[in-house]
C-alpha cells in the first residue's frame, strides 16, 4: 500500500460520516453496550442522516439518540438497555417516527453478523430457537428469519438456519490503530468484531494512533485488518460515557444525567442533545465543554489504573516474506518490476 492511500484514510469524523454514511443505509453499530462508538453516532445525528436501518446485538444510548432524532426507520437488536423504568426518549421516538422494531437475541444477531463477515449466506443455530417466539412471531426485514431443514450430517435431526447480515457501513471504536488501519481491541469484546466486519465499509475511531511495529508486536489484538477499513479517525474519549478497557471507566454521573433527561420528556431530551450533540461541532469541542462544565480534571478521574497482561514470547513469528528476505519499501518503490535479491 502506497503512502498516499494510507494518509487518505486518516480523516476527521465529520469527513468519514459524510463520505461513507448514506441515507437509507443499513448501519451496524459494533459493540454490545460498551464500548460504544459515540463520536461516530453523534456525528451521524449532526449530519441528519435519514432512513437508516440500525443493527446492534445489544443497544443503549447510541440507538436511542438515532431513533429519537429521526435518523432511523428500522431497529434490529436483542434489547435496548434501560437503567430505570418510565417512558424514554427511545419510546417516544419509536412512536413519533413510526420506527419498525425487530427484536431478537444476542446470539441470533451476532450469528447473523458473523455470517455476513465471513461471507456466508446463512449461519446454523440451535434447533431450540424454533420453539421460541423468535421463530414463531419474528421476521427479519419482512422475511422469514429462521429456516428449518434436515441436518445433512445426522439422520433424523433438524437444524435451523439464520440469514446473514451484510451492512452498508459499520462504525466501531477501539483502543488503538496504526496508519494502515489495523485496528486493535481487547477486553469484553462481545459482538464488536463481527459487528464491524459485517460492514461493506468500516469507519474505525480509536483512542490513539500507534506505530505499525506496536501492532506487529501484539498481532492477536487486531480484530479488524487494515485492508477492510475505509476511514481511520483518531478520537480520544470516543466511547465516552461508556468505558474502554485499558483507558477509562464508565462515567456514571454523566450517564445518570443523560437518563434523567431522557425520562424527563422531549423538551428535556432536546436540551441534552442541544448541549452535547448539536451544540458542539466535533468530539474535541465535546471534551472542551465537558471540562468547562465539570472541571478540567473530571475526565482524568475516569482514567483506569495500569494493569498489564502477562507477557508472551512472539520471537521469530509474524515476519512477512519481505522481512525474511530483507526487502525494504525503498527497494520495492525503486524497482516495481521483478528483481533479484541476494539472500545471505
Amino acid at each position: 500500500m502506497v503512502e498516499s492511500e494510507v494518509h487518505d484514510r486518516i480523516m476527521p469524523m465529520e469527513e468519514a460520516v459524510k463520505k461513507f454514511v448514506r441515507d437509507g443505509d443499513l448501519l451496524s453499530i459494533a459493540g454490545t453496550g460498551t464500548p460504544s462508538p459515540y463520536a461516530a453516532v453523534h456525528e451521524i445525528v449532526r449530519q441528519k442522516k435519514r432512513n437508516l436501518t440500525l443493527i446492534q446485538a445489544g443497544s443503549g444510548q447510541e440507538t436511542e439518540i438515532l431513533v429519537w432524532t429521526g435518523c432511523a426507520k428500522r431497529f434490529i437488536a436483542s434489547y435496548q438497555a434501560r437503567v430505570m423504568g418510565g417512558e424514554r426518549a427511545f419510546d417516544r421516538g419509536i412512536s413519533k417516527h413510526k420506527v419498525e422494531i425487530e427484536e431478537f437475541t444476542n446470539y441470533t444477531v451476532t450469528a447473523m453478523m458473523m455470517a455476513g463477515a465471513l461471507g456466508l449466506p446463512c449461519f446454523p443455530a440451535p434447533i431450540s430457537l424454533v420453539s421460541s417466539d423468535i421463530h414463531r412471531k419474528r421476521t427479519f426485514m419482512g422475511k422469514n428469519k429462521i429456516v428449518v431443514m434436515d441436518n445433512p450430517f445426522k439422520d433424523g435431526e433438524k437444524m435451523a438456519l439464520l440469514p446473514s447480515i451484510i451492512s452498508d457501513v459499520a462504525v466501531v471504536h477501539v483502543q488503538r490503530i496504526d496508519k494502515y488501519g489495523n485496528a486493535q481491541a481487547w477486553g469484553g469484546l462481545a459482538s464488536t468484531k463481527w459487528g464491524a466486519l459485517c460492514g461493506k465499509k468500516i469507519i474505525v475511531s480509536a483512542e490513539e494512533l500507534v506505530d505499525h511495529e506496536v501492532v506487529k508486536s501484539s498481532p492477536n489484538y487486531t480484530i479488524i485488518p487494515g485492508y477492510k477499513v475505509n476511514a481511520v479517525v483518531i478520537e480520544p474519549w470516543g466511547a465516552h460515557s461508556t468505558d474502554l478497557t485499558g483507558y477509562y471507566d464508565i462515567d456514571m454521573p454523566f450517564g445518570m444525567l443523560y437518563y434523567v433527561s431522557s425520562l424527563g420528556g422531549d423538551e428535556s431530551f432536546q436540551a441534552w442533545c442541544n448541549e452535547w450533540v448539536y451544540g458542539v461541532s466535533n468530539r474535541s469541542e465535546y471534551l472542551k465543554h465537558y471540562a468547562q462544565k465539570f472541571g478540567s480534571n473530571a475526565l482524568e478521574r475516569l482514567r483506569v489504573k495500569y494493569k498489564p497482561s502477562s507477557e508472551v514470547n512472539y520471537g521469530g513469528s509474524y515476519q512477512s516474506y519481505r522481512e525474511m528476505l530483507g526487502i525494504t519499501d525503498e527497494m520495492v518503490e525503486k524497482s516495481p518490476d521483478l528483481f533479484e535479491v541476494e539472500v545471505k
